[in-house]
């Protein structure tokens, strides 16, 4: 019986070679199907780019263009954020079916794939940060083998989209796969991803300039949206595992990165992030912005969403040191990072053994 994924993820399938962490599959149509998938994402955003290069430069362009990129840009920005990332990957709240289904579409907005494909592989980056299995790490790839930092920063960025490694969903994907809204956005991906990068922005054309803004408005407000914030969404990957600050003492390279957190909504704070991953905002300190954490905090009084996940209240020690202000809160909280918890599918492997926290030669 063929499942809702299949697409992606043939039912039967035995690789040649098994990977050393659980859940990751070597090869095979998975594999296959990824790269064709992100290779048809990718290469319409670098041509839509250079398409819109193209135009900035030969035709007059104004705000009916660009309005279009900075309102895309912050609806994919929430998409991403709070879609993808804090509800589906780690449940940072709850949402009743409609909110679900109205927070997938803006996540698949940005066209980084299905929510189902975009979570599972995240779930799996945090059971594995910067270790053997991690999806996009800038320490080791695909099969653990350790790069050096220019080669390493690549294949995080845009590298692992392209390796022949898949993330196993009836493992990665505990509580997605079997969820409604979740397998109609993964059905209607395709769809989304025009009605985003085509027909939204000749829509707005129309509104507020005419026909003849409807090229340029594609181009900048549809392909090249994707493009910019696709880079920031990647360097959250690879330039916040390697260049930034470490409040917490994680066991992975996470960094806190304000110029990514900046243009990320809140998503750069990466090591506030990877010590409390359910957290629905990542801000720690008051100057630690988290824009996407706040919409959060005002659905929850709007009653859209409710059971938000709030990270522990941090102090600084006489030793300028921060430490949680509860101390009983921290002891029980020691864990949170490794064990998780069931409502992310339980992949993320509380028994120590059954990580390879070093990478592989």
């Amino acid at each position: 019986m063929a499942t809702a994924f299949s697409d992606i993820q043939p039912d039967e399938y035995t690789p040649s070679e098994k990977h050393p962490q659980h859940g990751v599959i070597i090869g095979g149509p998975a594999a296959r199907a990824k790269r064709i998938e992100y290779g048809i994402l990718l290469s319409s955003m670098v041509i839509g780019s250079l398409g819109a290069l193209y135009w900035t430069l030969t035709h007059a362009t104004g705000w009916v263009e660009w309005s279009a990129f900075l309102f895309g840009f912050a609806l994919i920005n929430m998409g991403v954020g709070i879609g993808y990332h804090r509800f589906f990957t780690h449940r940072a709240f709850e949402a009743g079916p409609k909110m679900r289904l109205a927070i997938g579409i803006m996540a698949q907005m940005a066209c980084q794939a299905s929510v189902l494909k975009w979570a599972a592989d995240h779930r799996r980056h945090h059971a594995f940060s910067d270790a053997v299995g991690d999806v996009h790490s800038p320490y080791v790839d695909g099969h653990g083998k350790k790069m050096g930092k220019l080669k390493g920063l690549g294949i995080a960025h845009f590298g692992w989209l392209f390796d022949n490694t898949t993330s196993d969903m009836r493992v990665y994907g505990k509580g997605l796969i079997d969820d409604p809204q979740v397998l109609w956005c993964h059905k209607h991906r395709w769809s989304i991803a025009i009605f985003s990068s085509i027909i939204l922005p000749a829509l707005w054309a129309l509104a507020f300039g005419g026909p003849e803004h409807i090229i340029g408005t594609i181009l900048i407000g549809g392909f090249f949206r994707n493009f910019f914030f696709l880079n920031f969404v990647m360097g959250v990957n690879s330039i916040g595992h390697v260049f930034g600050s470490q409040r917490f003492e994680t066991k992975d390279g996470s960094r806190n990165n304000w110029f990514m957190a900046w243009m990320t909504f809140g998503d750069g704070w990466h090591n506030n992030h990877h010590q409390h991953p359910r957290a629905a905002s990542s801000q720690i300190a008051w100057w630690e912005f988290d824009l996407n954490g706040q919409i959060i905090y005002l659905w929850e009084k709007m009653g859209l969403v409710w059971n938000v996940k709030r990270a522990p209240a941090y102090i600084r020690n006489e030793k300028g040191e921060w430490v949680q202000k509860d101390a009983k809160v921290a002891r029980a909280d020691l864990a949170e990072p490794e064990a998780m918890s069931a409502d992310d599918g339980g992949v993320m492997f509380p028994a120590d053994k059954q990580r390879h926290i070093e990478p592989a030669e």
